[in-house]
């Protein structure tokens, strides 16, 4: 546009509205680049670290544990000392260190820039198994067997079956139903209650039988309603000897109907 043959000059607004949509394609255009160069240098940057040994692993830290020695966790991450965090795979260490029989749980974590941080949960040995062979073997609550041992301590588990157990293995359902009348014997109530005990014996129908040191029986049954039957047996037991009476067994296969062979 023309006044008076000179050219109006153009609004100073357009003009800046026009630069600044200019600079923002320029904007646009150049994002993509940064973000792509951007991506190229982190990635090459991990693999750097991923392949150095700025976050090698030089030392290994874990829970204080009872029954899993500091060689045995040792052993189990000897793979990873002097790998880097970044390329160490803790599920295979998990893995070897579940395999050890008193492991519970375990958690392998990475600590930057050199540690491995292992947290162990044991097992708690429940009772002991006598296997066919005439072995003790410490098992858990869970029927995972732990190891050979000699304590006279925990309840004896006797089974009609023939075991054979195996350390980390857990053994036959029929000994881990009847495993809740070891926990129940070792509770301080139901212990003072009951006269000493000899051994749990679990029949090859899973029917379970209590034996006393003086020779008694308590009939359980099927392994249901333990604590009620083991109640009720021992209130039975206990009218027995206030009024002089031995008892041969007491069946509490029903814990409201308990019978009783005393003389």
């Amino acid at each position: 546009m023309f006044l008076r043959g000179r050219p109006v000059p153009m609004d100073r607004r357009v003009l800046e509205r026009r630069r600044s949509v200019s600079r923002q394609r320029g904007h646009r255009r150049a994002t993509p680049v940064f973000v792509f160069v951007g991506v190229l240098i982190l990635v090459a940057l991990f693999l750097w670290l991923r392949s150095s040994d700025v976050f090698a692993v030089k030392r290994v830290t874990s829970t204080a544990t009872e029954h899993v020695t500091p060689g045995e966790i040792s052993r189990a991450t000897a793979g990873a000392r002097g790998v880097s965090l970044l390329r160490l795979s803790t599920g295979a260490i998990e893995n070897t260190l579940s395999a050890l029989p008193y492991v519970r749980s375990v958690e392998v974590h990475r600590r930057f820039p050199n540690t491995l941080d292992i947290k162990l949960l044991e097992y708690e040995p429940a009772a002991r198994l006598r296997a066919a062979n005439g072995d003790l073997w410490l098992v858990a609550a869970d029927g995972r067997a732990l190891e050979k041992t000699s304590t006279t301590v925990l309840p004896l588990v006797v089974s009609a079956a023939s075991v054979s157990p195996v350390a980390g293995k857990r053994v036959a359902n029929a000994i881990i139903a009847a495993l809740p009348v070891a926990a129940l014997l070792r509770d301080k109530d139901t212990a003072t209650s009951l006269p000493p005990t000899a051994r749990i014996f679990v029949a090859a129908t899973g029917e379970v039988i209590v034996a006393l040191k003086d020779g008694a029986e308590l009939r359980l049954g099927e392994p249901t309603q333990l604590k009620q039957k083991l109640t009720a047996a021992a209130a039975v037991i206990e009218q027995c000897l206030r009024v002089g009476k031995e008892v041969q067994y007491v069946d509490a296969s029903v814990p409201d109907r308990v019978a009783v062979n005393a003389k």
